[in-house]
């Protein structure tokens, strides 16, 4: 909800004593009867100035100055921050149908305000996981989405083809939740409809010494970590960071959220030895046979299979789907970090640092809980709480310095 703050309050407000009438704070002001002009008048009995007294208000004139330059600093950062944070108005100008319960959104930003929005967008997109806040404006809320990268492959023409994508606009995949008061107005909105935006806001950030990332996604989680592999690119072909890798594990409910995804072969000998008391208790439950690829494919599987192509060896996917029942579980989180390649760090003279390799979980609560454990909230804010479950579990059994951050 948004609060109205009330300015202007006198300073001597007080919850227990009223004000004074602001006629009695006024002193009486001796009136001086003189025939000198305004500038030579003197106090009776007053003293001339001395040396020492113009040096000292030479150094309050000096002070007062400095004192202005920095609040006039602080009042344009202020003004700055209060420009970021005010709301922009884009045009719905499409809905791209990703399944029965999802779309693709796109919205265009006004060509006057391309200028002041693209610098803040780029540097976001630079530095890696954002999100903007949409204004719900009959019941005055806001909620945030991540956006998807700008799409610069043209899917018809094949990898390598540019295509020109207006500076500032932004796509977002919004799934349609029925008790979600801005999911459902969004997805009711007819096109060419103007709504609000602010941001953006930095949810995570990728620093330039991370080489290798196991992003595990649920749903719409996929956005951030699309973001991730914009960030980790630099999304240029012409200087490409061989030595950056991602892997992305993606779990939907429906196969129609995915469709055509199929998965790459995990690395050999990914899985840790079983014991050989295991087989007399229980018996591994058999996996399903995957389902014949689908010919035709989802706008997000096509983004992934784009990155494939163009950075090959460095961007695998997985794909997990509840209806097939095939799930994100602890082998497949073991087979994810035997995917960490110690040889990229094994030449360089000093301990390797845990943010060059990263765990990033991004989804539903209850997906971040089953895979590392739920966030905590904490003297009013949400915090990123222990790492247990299957991540726990899996870096028992193969250790790694690394960094797992829920998003």
């Amino acid at each position: 909800m948004f609060a109205r703050c009330s300015r202007g309050t006198p300073k001597c407000f007080s919850p227990n004593a009223p004000c004074q009438p602001q006629s009695s704070l006024l002193r009486p002001c001796p009136r001086f009867n003189s025939s000198l002009p305004e500038r030579t008048r003197k106090l009776p009995n007053a003293r001339t100035s001395s040396p020492s007294s113009k040096l000292l208000t030479d150094w309050l004139l000096n002070r007062w100055f400095l004192l202005g330059i920095a609040s006039g600093f602080l009042l344009n950062e202020y003004l700055k921050r209060r420009r970021d944070d005010s709301f922009v108005t884009y045009t719905l100008t499409a809905k791209e149908p990703v399944s029965s319960t999802a779309s693709i959104f796109h919205f265009h930003l006004h060509p006057k305000q391309h200028s002041q929005n693209y610098e803040l967008y780029k540097e976001a997109w630079r530095r890696a996981i954002w999100n903007v806040q949409f204004k719900q404006p009959q019941l005055q809320i806001v909620r945030a989405y991540t956006p998807l990268p700008p799409v610069d492959v043209d899917e018809k023409t094949g990898p390598g083809q540019e295509k020109e994508t207006e500076a500032g606009d932004l796509r977002f995949l919004i799934r349609h939740d029925p008790h979600g008061e801005v999911s459902s107005w969004l997805h009711r909105l007819p096109l060419k409809t103007e709504i609000e935006m602010r941001g953006p806001y930095l949810e995570y950030e990728i620093g330039e010494d991370v080489r290798q990332v196991v992003f595990f996604a649920g749903g719409t989680g996929i956005a951030p970590a699309l973001q991730v592999a914009h960030a980790l690119f630099g999304g240029d072909t012409s200087a490409p960071r061989k030595d950056r890798k991602l892997h992305i594990l993606w779990a939907n409910r429906m196969r129609q959220d995915c469709l055509g995804g199929v998965s790459d072969e995990p690395p050999a000998e990914s899985l840790p030895p079983k014991s050989t008391w295991s087989g007399f208790f229980s018996a591994p439950k058999p996996k399903p046979p995957p389902p014949p690829p689908s010919t035709e494919k989802g706008p997000i599987v096509r983004e992934l299979d784009v990155l494939k192509q163009r950075y090959p060896g460095q961007v695998t996917v997985e794909y997990f789907v509840n209806a097939e029942d095939t799930w994100i579980d602890e082998d497949a989180v073991f087979r994810a970090l035997s995917r960490f390649d110690d040889k990229d760090f094994s030449s360089a003279n000093t301990p390797t640092s845990r943010e060059q390799r990263q765990i990033l979980i991004s989804g539903p609560p209850g997906f971040i809980a089953h895979l590392a454990g739920p966030k905590e909230w904490r003297n009013g804010r949400e915090e990123q709480g222990a790492v247990s479950r299957l991540v726990a579990h899996a870096l028992a059994k193969n250790p790694h310095h690394v960094k797992v951050w829920k998003i």
